[in-house]
């Protein structure tokens, strides 16, 4: 080969690698301008105790979902004010059929940073069934559920998902011994939550993406599974506290450092890609302190260079990360996913009676919708090869578009996740 015919192919080599990168700044940018409603799991939760013929009620939501309400149709104000009058319109109740009768407009409470909770309360007739209907937020966001908890003094308790399609909860004003039935309810809960959980099925893509084998698959999902287990279990029994806000933000970083993991080759472009991370991050500081969800800047940098000492040392493996470091990427972010889970369950406020049943069946649920998940992606891989043998040729190709948009939605959601809204 020539010198000249070297120099090429090098220049080639070069144009090929600054390619990639501009690549995937296209799709930072694309992801980062695109509304955050169009990528964000859309939920609220409620917790309800009957008692005597009176009802109150909590209503939680995230302030960023209330930022979906227009201020014509529901008044102008905070969005606290704002919400308290869309729940007024949208939240009823009654026994036997009897309408229950607000004792006073609903009233914004005390909530934590980027969150907003409603307090409500009724006055209901005597009867045995009492049915609450949950039409918050449904018409501004379809895919919109609703957790909710109900309980009486009389024992009774239920929990449910509400939909576009089915806004009600029915409660039987008595003891319930269907103990296997709500069992069941926290299975169905679990699965619905990682089945809307773009966010958490994105992650396990970006780690799955690359796996060459069921083993590696297995080992994928047993470390993520035993990682979102354990921080799961903590935070629902109170034993850890964790600002819900920074928590989603990370789980955004999760998977856009993971997908960063599949496309950086060799140590040059981890020395940039680490660099890149650093300062993505280190933009989280232009956020006044106020507006971040309990991020302070000591812990912003600590965050900054981690990702970047992580995304340099996926660069040293080449493409060619082990199987034990994919491991244990999986068990170690899916502590932080674990903390995502337990939001879907804390706002309830379960009895401690029930915290068991509880774990174990939403944590069967979200089992059940991830393997279903990793299952459904792997036939549909192998039908595809099959109907058309180029398409594992490119399999290389695929992994560098898969996860250059996934590096796009992470760093879009932890960027857009750090900012809190006010009430």
């Amino acid at each position: 080969m020539t010198a000249a015919s070297c120099a090429l192919l090098k220049s080639t080599t070069r144009m090929r690698s600054a390619g990639r990168f501009f690549v995937l700044l296209a799709f930072v940018l694309g992801g980062l301008n695109r509304p955050l409603q169009a990528h964000e799991r859309s939920e609220s939760f409620s917790h309800w105790n009957y008692a005597s013929g009176h009802l109150t009620g909590v209503v939680t939501a995230r302030a960023r979902e209330v930022t979906r309400l227009t201020l014509p149709g529901e008044g102008y104000g905070s969005l606290a004010q704002i919400f308290a009058a869309h729940v007024e319109k949208t939240v009823t109740a009654n026994v036997d059929g009897n309408p229950c009768v607000p004792s006073k407009p609903p009233q914004p409470l005390q909530a934590e940073a980027g969150f907003i909770r409603i307090g409500i309360e009724m006055r209901c007739s005597p009867g045995e069934l009492l049915i609450i209907r949950v039409g918050a937020l449904f018409d501004v966001a379809p895919s919109h559920h609703h957790f909710i908890y109900a309980e009486s003094t009389a024992g009774a308790g239920r929990e449910g998902i509400l939909t576009m399609s089915s806004r009600d909860l029915q409660l039987e004003l008595k003891p319930s011994r269907a103990t296997g039935e709500r069992f069941l309810q926290f299975v169905e809960m679990g699965v619905l939550h990682i089945a809307t959980g773009i966010d958490h099925l994105a992650f396990l893509l970006a780690l799955l993406v690359t796996a060459r084998n069921a083993r590696q698959v297995l080992l994928i999902v047993t470390g993520f599974t035993l990682g979102h287990s354990l921080t799961l279990t903590l935070a629902v029994t109170g034993l850890v506290e964790a600002n819900r806000g920074a928590i989603e933000a990370l789980i955004g970083l999760t998977i856009a450092l993971a997908a960063a993991g599949n496309l950086v080759r060799g140590e040059r472009e981890g020395r940039v890609a680490a660099v890149a991370a650093a300062l993505m991050i280190g933009s989280v500081l232009l956020v006044p302190a106020a507006a971040r969800p309990d991020m302070p800047a000591t812990l912003v940098a600590s965050i900054g260079l981690a990702a970047a000492c992580f995304v340099w040392l996926a660069g040293t493996q080449a493409g060619n990360t082990p199987i034990k470091m994919r491991f244990a990427v999986a068990l170690g972010f899916g502590l932080i996913h674990g903390l995502g889970f337990a939001s879907a369950l804390q706002d309830l406020h379960l009895p401690r009676n029930m915290l068991v049943s509880t774990l174990v069946g939403f944590n069967i649920g979200v089992e059940i919708g991830q393997l279903t998940a990793v299952g459904l992606a792997m036939v549909l891989f192998r039908m595809a090869a099959r109907l058309w043998p180029p398409f594992e040729r490119s399999a290389t190709a695929a992994v560098v578009v898969v996860s250059a948009a996934l590096l796009a939605a992470g760093s879009a959601w932890f960027v857009t996740r750090s900012v809190v809204f006010g009430n």
